[in-house]
């Protein structure tokens, strides 16, 4: 969603502790396929954007490794932007006063002199003295936490993580300092610098495509997705979706702000585009699969466990209603009816607590919603997945990580997995993807913005956009 100067990313490629690449072909997936390593022939379409950014044939394999690489150093350092924002925010583990992230930023940078200051935004350390005794104290519980026995899916998540990441017992507490200032750095400068920028939004993207890969993810996602299919459903009554990729569909482990943890962490999109497909009558359960593809090969396990044990799902809408804030009707429209299609129908119905000012729904997921789901390993930018071509991928909230030749790579992968016909739909409104979805076969047919919610004040709505392309039926591209 986006304001003229709120930009909120949802959704998007998970994460992993590894640190080591991939092998060139990874294991058979759940569906069968193999993810493959992108060669330099298959960048034929774009081939002159690429020789101009100094790629060659000789050149190409070390690229590719080397964005591999690049790609587990910000996964690793995604997952500890999540950890940063649990030990701030959590109730599970402490009843310290949870502490809002930015606000903790904002008191850690406007407490530095101006030498200091700049030294710190422009990449220098920073005295551990300056972590707040605040912040202290719930690294101190957190730890003890993780030291004791719990069923908190997670304290046992972050407890596997801190283990990875820092196999130090000793230097675990100064560990997760130097991580809480690393963090605290990101987010000063997304919600203070940019912000006072000429072009706020630029500069919230050209942060985004170096900081560490997210897993945040929220319902609000799934809204741009229905509205896209419904597009899809107007243009062509008769289309009938049996093969679906969903590209990074995320896992809700600790967002940045406003943490609820009125559950486990789940991963609502793949539920989200069954639910549209099968709703808009694109879709039938007989013969759908829907392959969520992601970099992270834990949260592939979670996706592939939901195959045989159908989760239930805690929505709650990530945006709440204020004085200042009110949710669109039409939002409000899908939100009451998210669900019903992937619905358990035998299951009795299942109700929780209001959340002030949030929209909150629960749903049991049917035996044939999670038997269409299937799960499998994949980096977009560097792999594609072998098989049988996809009539439908989707892909929100995670082109924003990537920089232009990265973007290249991800789009000459998606174009490979389509079939002749297929769909591309995205919500990335970057100026490039126009010209690099022309020159793989993927012309664009049609956009829609979306409004979620209004701000009393603010410039412009809380919205999202979505664009849909077409595989040309004729296209050389496999």
């Amino acid at each position: 969603m986006r304001a003229s100067t709120l930009s909120i990313v949802a959704g998007c490629v998970l994460l992993s502790v590894a640190t080591t690449p991939q092998p060139l072909a990874s294991a058979r997936g759940q569906d069968g396929a193999v993810a493959t390593r992108i060669s330099w022939a298959d960048t034929a379409p774009l081939r002159v954007q690429l020789e101009a950014r100094g790629l060659t044939p000789a050149s190409f394999p070390s690229y590719v490794e080397r964005l591999r690489q690049a790609h587990a150093t910000r996964v690793r350092q995604g997952d500890l932007d999540h950890l940063v924002f649990y030990v701030l925010q959590s109730k599970g583990f402490t009843s310290l006063p949870s502490i809002e992230p930015a606000l903790s930023a904002k008191a850690l940078v406007d407490g530095l002199t101006d030498q200091q200051r700049e030294a710190f935004l422009h990449g220098g350390e920073l005295n551990a003295s300056r972590v707040p005794d605040a912040v202290r104290a719930r690294i101190a519980r957190l730890l003890v936490a993780l030291g004791a026995p719990t069923r908190d899916a997670r304290l046992i998540y972050f407890g596997e993580l801190v283990r990875t990441a820092f196999a130090g017992s000793k230097d675990r507490e100064s560990n997760l300092v130097h991580e809480y200032l690393r963090v605290m750095r990101f987010v000063y400068e997304k919600e203070f610098v940019a912000q006072r920028s000429p072009r706020p939004a630029d500069a919230v993207a050209d942060l985004y495509r170096s900081r560490g890969l997210s897993t945040d993810t929220a319902v609000e996602a799934g809204y741009v997705v229905s509205i896209g299919l419904a597009i899809l459903k107007s243009l062509e009554p008769d289309r009938h979706v049996r093969r679906v990729l969903i590209v990074g569909p995320g896992l809700d482990l600790a967002p940045r702000t406003a943490l609820l943890e009125i559950g486990p962490p789940e991963s609502y999109q793949p539920w989200a585009v069954m639910d549209a497909l099968v709703s808009h009558g694109l879709a039938r359960f007989e013969d759908l699969e829907v392959v969520a593809a992601d970099i992270n090969p834990r949260v592939v396990s979670h996706l592939r466990r939901a195959h045989d044990a159908p989760p239930t799902l805690n929505l709650v809408s990530e945006i709440r209603d204020s004085d200042t804030v009110t949710l669109s009707a039409e939002y409000r429209d899908y939100f009451a009816g998210l669900g019903r299609a992937i619905a358990d129908a035998s299951a009795p119905p299942v109700s929780g607590r209001p959340i002030e000012g949030h929209l909150r729904r629960t749903v049991r997921v049917g035996p044939a919603a999670a038997r269409a789901l299937a799960a499998d390993s994949l980096d977009i930018v560097t792999e594609r997945l072998d098989g049988r071509p996809f009539d439908l991928v989707v892909a929100t909230n995670i082109l924003p990580y990537f920089d232009d030749g990265e973007l290249m790579l991800a789009m000459t992968n998606v174009a490979a997995m389509l079939a002749p016909g297929g769909v591309f739909l995205h919500n990335e409104g970057r100026p490039l993807m126009g010209a690099v979805t022309d020159a793989v076969g993927l012309p664009f047919e049609q956009s829609r913005h979306v409004v979620i919610a209004t701000v009393r004040g603010a410039p412009a709505p809380l919205f999202d956009s979505v664009w849909l392309h077409r595989k040309a039926k004729d296209s050389g591209h496999r």
